[in-house]
């Protein structure tokens, strides 16, 4: 993974940039990473910038790396959309898919 990430940082324009590194932290499943690549693609955008593009508070968003911040998929696609990330329909349900408690559920 740290590869690809790796071969992701060396991409120049910045939203082709996030959009692979969104996908690699989607494809992890793990929401912890999903916040960092977030808080490290607003950190470049510019929070103040992105604070008033969401109308999110500055302050919650310099928070994003912390664990619990993105609290599901769909916040995390809505904030990727607001930074003209867009990210391939189905890797994005499957991470949603995974990110679903599986405990009785019932998939049709």
């Amino acid at each position: 993974m740290s590869e690809r990430f790796a071969e992701a940082e060396k991409i120049e324009n910045r939203e082709a940039r996030w959009t692979a590194q969104a996908e690699i932290a989607l494809d992890t499943g793990d929401m912890y990473l999903v916040g960092l690549v977030l808080f490290k693609a607003i950190q470049e955008f510019g929070v103040d910038g992105f604070a008033e593009r969401s109308g999110m508070e500055a302050t919650r968003l310099q928070r994003l790396w912390m664990p619990g911040m993105i609290q599901s998929v769909d916040h995390a696609g809505h904030m990727f959309a607001w930074l003209g990330v867009t990210l391939p329909v189905e890797r994005f349900y499957k991470a949603r898919l995974d990110s679903l408690p599986a405990t009785g559920a019932v998939m049709h």
